[in-house]
C-alpha cells in the first residue's frame, strides 16, 4: 500500500489509491489553498499535485498567481492533472514537473512564495534534505505549509517516515523556520476532512 500511496502506479493498489485520495482529499485541498491568500504577484508551488483539486480551486479565485508550479511524481496522477489543467474554465500560468522535489532546479534561489502540499510530507524521507531544498527556493517571508492528516496513522510506516507533527516541526526550526501549528477544520460532521498545518516561514 505505502508505494502506491506515494506514487500510484497501474494495478487495483494504483487504482484504489487514486480512488481513496480523490474523495477525502479535494474539500481539504480547497481549504488549504483558499487559506494561503494566493496573490498575483505570486510564484505558487503545490507539491503532490495529484489530479489539480488544487488547480481548480485557483481558476475559481478572482485572483491567481503569476506561475504555479505543480510537482507530482506519480506518472498517473500527472496524466489525470493534464486532464483537469485542460478543463479549466481559464488559462493559468501551469507548468507540471515529474521529479522528486528533493531538487527543484526549475526554480531560482528565493524566487517562491508560497509552498502548499497535503498528506505529501508523510513521504519526505530524509526531510531534512527536502526542508533545505525548500529554504533555498523560498523568498524571505515565504512559507511551506504541509497539510497532514495525523489523527489516522497509516498502517505501512515503512512508506510513511513523517508521522509525528513534533518531529516535522523540530526538523523545521533546525532548517531555519519559523514555524506554526493550526488544526483546520474542513468538516465538522466529517472528520477525515480536516488536517493540521503545520507552517514553516523563512525568516
Amino acid at each position: 500500500q505505502g508505494p502506491n500511496m506515494r506514487s500510484p502506479g497501474g494495478g487495483f493498489l494504483g487504482w484504489f489509491a487514486i480512488k481513496f485520495m480523490g474523495k477525502v482529499n479535494p474539500q481539504s485541498v480547497q481549504e488549504g489553498i483558499r487559506r494561503l491568500d494566493l496573490q498575483a504577484e505570486d510564484t505558487f508551488v503545490e507539491l503532490g499535485a495529484g489530479h489539480g483539486a488544487g488547480l481548480s480551486a485557483i481558476a475559481e479565485m478572482e485572483t491567481s498567481p503569476k506561475r504555479i508550479v505543480c510537482v507530482e511524481i506519480s506518472e498517473r496522477f500527472r496524466a489525470t492533472l493534464r486532464k483537469t489543467i485542460a478543463s479549466l474554465p481559464k488559462e493559468l500560468p501551469i507548468e507540471v514537473h515529474g521529479e522528486d522535489c528533493k531538487k527543484m532546479p526549475y526554480l531560482e534561489n528565493e524566487s517562491v512564495d508560497k509552498i502548499f502540499g497535503l498528506n505529501v510530507v508523510y513521504f519526505l524521507d530524509p526531510l531534512p534534505v527536502y526542508l533545505e531544498e525548500i529554504h533555498r527556493v523560498l523568498k524571505p517571508g515565504g512559507f511551506v505549509s504541509f497539510g497532514g492528516k495525523f489523527g489516522f496513522p497509516p498502517t505501512d510506516t515503512k512508506e510513511f517516515i513523517n508521522i509525528e507533527p513534533d518531529a516535522i516541526i523540530d526538523a523545521m526550526k533546525k532548517a531555519g523556520f519559523d514555524v506554526s501549528r493550526e488544526e483546520v477544520i474542513v468538516d465538522e460532521k466529517n472528520v477525515k476532512m480536516n488536517y493540521t498545518e503545520i507552517k514553516a516561514t523563512k525568516k
